[in-house]
């Protein structure tokens, strides 16, 4: 029970941040708040002091989760585009964790909406579980995604003509004006030839006006793409130390 408890604080969490999609309607609350302090017992009722006696256990766990230290910051993974360090490494350890999961698949690359990473830096130091959350406080699933080389290219344009996406090692663009040059692992895509992408499946399922993907093959992975990013980040031997050098996303000016 104290398990399921746990990971019910850690849904709420989630829930309370802005999700990706777009409400239907605005929502009307009218929320009865309890304000729990360390004075509760002193100033409170005997309900308030109930509900503190309940969730302290929990609340004191929570804490220890979410204060987990996963690995060392040495230099400051800062989102910008149309590349940038924390773009970078989030993509790519996507990659990895798609790789490993589907390891009979030919991943060509990973790939996450601009606006899906929900923090603008992550400094120097330990880096903890509650930084990786206020990243990516979406319940997004990795998936992956199959497509001809037309329809790569033409979703490589998409991510470009909104300024640039994070991506993983293995892709290559430069934008010219209207001229779009794609290459997969250092190779020019072919037209014909089969694809297969790791990303999140709100972009997947048409999500930051990514139509050209909808109705396209999909391999569901189970994992949510937050759980992996601090799942392989506490895999990192050496402190982060990631420096773009714009080898992956260019817009030129024609």
């Amino acid at each position: 029970m104290p398990d399921r408890i746990l990971a019910l604080l850690l849904a709420i969490i989630s829930v309370l941040t802005l999700a990706c999609g777009r409400p239907l309607t605005d929502p009307v609350t009218s929320p009865r708040l309890y304000e729990i302090t360390p004075d509760v017992e002193r100033d409170s009722s005997a309900e308030i002091q109930r509900m503190a006696a309940t969730i302290a256990p929990y609340s004191a766990r929570l804490e220890t989760v979410m204060n987990r230290i996963l690995a060392e910051v040495a230099v400051p993974l800062t989102k910008a585009q149309p590349e940038s360090s924390l773009g970078n490494w989030t993509a790519d350890l996507t990659l990895a964790a798609a790789r490993d999961l589907f390891p009979e698949v030919d991943i060509a690359f990973a790939v996450q909406n601009y606006g899906g990473l929900r923090v603008n830096e992550i400094g120097t130091g330990p880096l903890l579980v509650s930084e990786m959350y206020e990243l990516m406080p979406f319940d997004n699933e990795l998936v992956v995604v199959e497509v001809t080389g037309a329809e790569l290219e033409e979703f490589v344009a998409h991510t470009l003509s909104d300024g640039g996406w994070p991506v993983s090692e293995g892709l290559s663009a430069v934008r010219n004006g209207g001229m779009v040059t794609v290459r997969v692992n250092g190779q020019p895509v072919d037209p014909g030839a089969i694809y297969h992408i790791a990303m999140p499946d709100y972009v997947a399922n048409g999500g930051s006006d990514s139509a050209m993907l909808v109705g396209k093959r999909q391999m569901a992975s189970g994992r949510l793409v937050r759980d992996l990013l601090i799942e392989y980040a506490g895999r990192h031997q050496t402190p982060i130390h990631v420096v773009p050098d714009g080898s992956r996303i260019k817009i030129e000016q024609p």
